[in-house]
C-alpha cells in the first residue's frame, strides 16, 4: 500500500495512479491520517465512542478528563494514597485500582444504584442530594491525597470545601475547568499550582480542558522510569549523546 503525493517519476504514464495499492493524498492529509489511527488504536476512542463509556483502548475505565491529564496522572504511584471524588463513574474504577482508599459521593440515586455493584472494597460511595452535598467531605476526620471535582453542580462550593481537606503534597483535580474559570481562581488564590491539560477526552467529539492544582509541596513518587514518560503513540528517541551538556563555553 502506497499513501502520499506522487512524485513526477511516479506520475508518468499514469500507472501508479490506476495501481489499486495506491493511493494520493496530499501530506497533510496523510499525517492527519497517521494520527487518525494512533487515536484509535492507542487511545481507543472508537471503541470509548460506540460502547459509550470512558475507557482505554484496553477496555480499561478511565475518568472522562482529557487524554493529556489521564496520561499525566497515570505515572504515579497511589498505592498509598486516600481519594476523594465529588461525582462517580468510571473515574471511580479507573482510581480504585490504583489508590488505596477511595470515597466518593454522587447527588444521582440512580447512578449510585447502577454503579455499586461494579465497585471493589476499597470503595465508599454515597448518595448525597442538595445542598449538603459539597460538605460531605468535611464528616471526614481525615485528609485526602487526590480530590476530583467533577459532579453535577457545585462544583464551586465542592473546591471550597476540598481546599480544608487537602493533605500537604496533594492534589486536586477540577475537570471542565475551562467551563468553571471562577473556580479555578478561587483555587488558584488558595496557593495551589494549576497546570492546565487541555485536548480530546474518551468518547467526546469537542475538546476541553482538565485542571491539576498541586500543593507546594507535591511529591508522588512516580510510577514511570524517567519523567517525562513517553506518551500513547510517541516516536521513542532517546540518545545519551545529545542529552547531556557538551559545548564548550567561549573564552
Amino acid at each position: 500500500m502506497y499513501w502520499g503525493a506522487f512524485s513526477k517519476e511516479q506520475e508518468q504514464g499514469g500507472r501508479l495512479k490506476r495501481h489499486p495499492q495506491a493511493v494520493e493524498m496530499p501530506k497533510g492529509e496523510m499525517f492527519l491520517a497517521a494520527i487518525t489511527q494512533i487515536v484509535r488504536a492507542e487511545y481507543g476512542f472508537v471503541k470509548a465512542v460506540d460502547e459509550g463509556t470512558a475507557q482505554d483502548a484496553k477496555g480499561q475505565p478511565l475518568p472522562l478528563f482529557t487524554y493529556p491529564a489521564i496520561e499525566y496522572l497515570q505515572q504515579f504511584d497511589y498505592r498509598q494514597k486516600r481519594v476523594f471524588e465529588f461525582g462517580a463513574g468510571g473515574s471511580t474504577k479507573f482510581w480504585m485500582q490504583r489508590a488505596q482508599q477511595v470515597m466518593s459521593v454522587e447527588n444521582n440515586a440512580q447512578w449510585v444504584q447502577k454503579l455499586k455493584p461494579e465497585l471493589a472494597a476499597n470503595v465508599t460511595l454515597l448518595h448525597v442530594d442538595g445542598d449538603d452535598f459539597p460538605w460531605t467531605i468535611e464528616q471526614y476526620q481525615h485528609g485526602f491525597d487526590v480530590i476530583i471535582v467533577d459532579s453535577a453542580g457545585y462544583r464551586y462550593d465542592c473546591a471550597s470545601a476540598a481546599i480544608g481537606k487537602l493533605n500537604q503534597g496533594g492534589m486536586i483535580i477540577l475537570d471542565n475547568a475551562d467551563w468553571h474559570p471562577n473556580t479555578a481562581k478561587f483555587l488558584r488564590e488558595q496557593g495551589l499550582i494549576e497546570v492546565d491539560f487541555t485536548g480530546f477526552k474518551p468518547g467526546e467529539c469537542h475538546s476541553s480542558t482538565t485542571s491539576v492544582f498541586l500543593h507546594r509541596d507535591f511529591n508522588f513518587t512516580s510510577l514511570a522510569a524517567t519523567q517525562p514518560s513517553f506518551g500513547m503513540g510517541a516516536k521513542w528517541i532517546h540518545s545519551e549523546a545529545w542529552d547531556k551538556p557538551y559545548a564548550r563555553r567561549q573564552k
